[in-house]
């Protein structure tokens, strides 16, 4: 009873402070709360049109991303399925773009939960989709912080664009076998991710591979990558080469 008495002391205590001590200017916080609520109505409205736009066209996957975010707008995992959706089915970057902006207020929050899924999941490619078009530097850095270790660096052209940097990160070693692998590209002139890719192990050919050698040549294992403009490709087993 006493801590309860305590409890409502502080409570009149406060409400005491409030009413005399700090002036009534509520206005920014109602011009917040209806800013926010005027947010919530744009993005509902354009889901609704986007899940009507998506049935009719017999995307499905869409469809009923678009319908689950429907339910809980403020749910990162659900708007992370619904922008890798939209990738995985061709939407291009202008397409992709105002759900990076309403999604993405910080990105590197955006950009970790993307890498925590696929730290646990091989077949998570909506979470894979979703860090293209963010902060290339940045997503290492964060992948690292994970527990991830750069293992190979390398650069490759694209026809009329800037280059490609490219990192591949691992979690863990067994011998000559990485596992998982991340492996982050970005555009060296506007350093935005776009070509990821993930696996769920290399297996390198040299069997005397130790941490800081040349990874050289090997395999992957139950890959994924995602590419800008478009490309969406799963595969049970690819060769890698970190030289290519």
């Amino acid at each position: 009873m006493g801590g309860t008495s305590d409890c409502a002391a502080d409570i009149a205590t406060g409400i005491l402070l409030v009413r005399f001590a700090i002036p009534k200017d509520t206005s920014n916080y109602k011009e917040r709360g209806i800013a926010r609520v005027r947010r919530i109505m744009t993005i509902n409205a354009k889901l609704k049109k986007l899940k009507d736009k998506s049935m009719g066209k017999g995307e499905y996957v869409i469809a009923a991303a678009a319908t689950h975010l429907l339910e809980d707008i403020d749910c990162m995992d659900r708007q992370i399925n619904l922008v890798g959706a939209l990738h995985e089915v061709g939407y291009l970057q202008n397409s992709l773009y105002p759900y990076w902006k309403e999604f993405r207020t910080d990105e590197s929050v955006w950009i970790e939960r993307c890498l925590g899924r696929l730290i646990i999941s091989d077949h998570d490619y909506w979470a894979l989709a979703s860090l293209l078009g963010c902060n290339g530097p940045t997503t290492i850095s964060i992948a690292i912080a994970k527990g991830f270790k750069s293992a190979a660096v390398r650069l490759y052209e694209r026809f009329d664009k800037p280059n490609v940097h490219v990192n591949t990160l691992y979690l863990s070693a067994i011998g000559k076998v990485l596992h998982p692998i991340v492996e982050i590209g970005y555009d060296t002139d506007e350093m935005k991710n776009v070509d990821v890719g993930r696996a769920r192990a290399l297996s390198l050919e040299n069997e005397q591979w130790q941490p800081g050698d040349s990874l050289g040549v090997g395999r992957l294992s139950i890959s994924m990558q995602a590419k800008l403009p478009h490309g969406a490709w799963r595969t049970v087993w690819t060769d890698f080469n970190a030289f290519q």
